[in-house]
């Protein structure tokens, strides 16, 4: 593409899409050239790739499919009868206040490795041979940076002769930043390609995600400046450009309630499930609160009432803090968004830490870019990798190729479907590979005693308010019920009862357990919706989806 092409200046993504479709016939070829050999990079199977990552569930099953591949590759032998080289990577755990990071990375590659791990640097690095846990910023920018490199350069050593490297950033940049900056000149000049994940909004004009608003206009001309100097491409991934519809994971993993267990330890699923149990109960009660007008220490006392203090005792935080049932927060239960991840958490009680309404799943919009060979990565063939020049003065921006920026967007013909089933083949070459050599996961009597008494709370809370609603709520309450008493994770745990068949005999065979053939990374899921997997979506004509999300609330 000549150096001087620059397409229209757009407000807004389907804008932009439109005009990524219409590059002049004469540009066509060489825009297409710049955007496989964008994504080829990126996904260079022959560099080092450094992942910066949060511990929700999104991120570590992203990090899992990374690590699956990694290890798929490594065990293949070349035609030459060589063994490919032993998987490398180096995992940036993102600090968080709020919870441990870097502890729980650690436990997920220790679950997948089978392996304790190394500590070094005084417990900031774990290292489980050339796969590298690393602890990101605490409360020394430059300590980390050091850190990073140290472990960065241990890995080169270990997968001679590799020169290349890749960073995989999140949303907040700073780190980035101070790497590129201050880390050595030999380590800066193996830099060959950046990607972002949830750091802009593109869907009306350029603005901070919700995930990335820390970063100021400053890094973001930084950044744009150091891709210039280093002559490297930065690759902006967004789960709206890549068409993820959904923000419920048993969307895209069939038997996700039965199977969390084998992608996760329980070291890890388990403060996702106390979340989902506090913020079922919370929901089930502000319900209960508003339709008798009582908030506060009231409804607390209410949950003390009904809800098992043996049971609830290592999880019930909000959902026994007066601060919980605020007259707004009970009245805004009534929305179709808190009813439907009331349904979801019902049928599949694994909550993620953050849930942003219409920002679904971010570290999913990563999934098309992971480290292959070039003839088994078939990204290419489903994504644009479209040069991009940004305007942040003025939230626009414009095809070009003056700007080191690229997006990631689905091309044309492309729809929410095919992604969410692409993705499921993915997951499930993925749940595959966990599979080998384990036990299938089991469930005893605790979490049937924790569940039953959970339910038996929520639905004395919600069948009380029967005929107490905002018009349209009634109905919706009753599906959450529904899945309270009978829903996925209600069948899972109560294995075979009345002779019906049990959840668990359906997912096992369903997967295959001990015999499940391979699946091709890019095929489908290969297994009927058996319909008990909880997508959370209710067919239109049952009411669900037909009062706006602000009609619910109660008066």
């Amino acid at each position: 593409m000549p150096s001087d092409f620059n397409g229209p200046v757009c407000k807004d993504l389907l804008e932009f899409m439109k005009n990524v479709q219409d590059i002049p016939s004469q540009h066509k070829t060489a825009f297409e050239a710049i955007s496989k050999h964008t994504i080829e990079m990126m996904c260079d199977v022959d560099a080092l790739h450094v992942w910066e990552s949060d511990s929700d569930m999104d991120n570590l099953l992203q990090l899992t499919q990374v690590i699956v591949k990694l290890r798929n590759i490594s065990s293949a032998t070349t035609q030459d009868g060589k063994k490919g080289r032993d998987p490398a990577m180096v995992i940036v755990a993102e600090e968080k206040k709020e919870r441990d990071n870097y502890g729980r990375i650690v436990e997920l590659v220790k679950h997948l490795t089978e392996a304790d791990g190394r500590k070094h640097l005084n417990g900031t690095v774990t290292a489980f041979n050339a796969i590298v846990v690393v602890r990101g910023v605490d409360t020394n920018e430059a300590a980390a940076v050091k850190r990073i490199n140290i472990a960065i350069e241990r890995v080169f050593k270990m997968i001679r002769p590799s020169k290349k490297l890749v960073w995989h950033h999140g949303p907040i940049i700073s780190l980035l930043l101070a790497w590129i900056n201050t880390t050595t000149p030999d380590l800066r000049s193996r830099l060959i390609g950046i990607t972002i994940t949830a750091a802009l909004d593109l869907f009306n004009g350029v603005k901070p995600s919700p995930l990335g608003k820390r970063n100021n206009l400053a890094d973001l001309q930084r950044l744009e400046d150091y891709a210039k100097k280093l002559g490297i491409s930065v690759l902006f991934l967004d789960p709206g450009c890549g068409l993820i519809a959904w923000d419920n994971l048993a969307r895209y993993m069939y038997y996700w309630v039965y199977y969390v267990n084998t992608f996760f330890p329980c070291s890890l699923s388990q403060l996702h499930y106390h979340k989902a149990l506090d913020d079922l109960v919370t929901f089930s009660f502000r319900v209960r609160g508003v339709s008798e007008g009582k908030y506060g220490d009231d409804v607390v006392r209410m949950v003390q009432a009904h809800l098992d203090a043996s049971t609830a005792r290592r999880w019930a935080r909000q959902s026994v803090s007066a601060s919980s049932y605020t007259k707004d927060l009970c009245r805004n239960a009534g929305t179709d968004v808190q009813l439907h991840h009331a349904f979801q958490l019902a049928d599949c009680p694994f909550a993620l830490f953050t849930q942003i309404p219409g920002y679904n799943l971010p570290a999913f919009s990563r999934i098309p870019i992971c480290p292959s060979t070039a003839t088994a990565n078939p990204a290419h063939q489903y994504y644009i990798a479209a040069p991009t020049s940004f305007s942040f003065s003025t939230s626009s921006f414009r095809p070009s190729t003056h700007s080191p920026f690229r997006i990631l967007l689905t091309k044309s013909g492309q729809t929410a479907d095919l992604v969410t089933e692409r993705i499921q083949g993915i997951m499930m070459a993925v749940l595959t590979s966990v599979m080998k050599d384990r036990s299938p996961p089991r469930f005893g009597d605790t979490e049937r005693v924790r569940w039953k008494a959970v339910g038996k709370a929520c639905c004395w809370a919600l069948e009380g308010c029967e005929g107490k609603c905002p018009k349209g709520v009634d109905g919706k309450i009753k599906y959450v019920v529904e899945q309270l008493k009978g829903g996925s994770y209600k069948r899972v745990v109560d294995g075979q009862r009345g002779g019906q068949r049990s959840a668990r005999a359906e997912a096992n065979e369903a997967a295959g357990w001990g015999g499940i053939a391979e699946e091709e990374w890019t095929g489908t899921m290969g297994t009927a919706n058996t319909g008990w997997t909880g997508t959370g979506d209710v067919a239109a004509d049952d009411g669900w989806g037909d009062v706006s999300a602000g009609d619910g609330r109660w008066p």
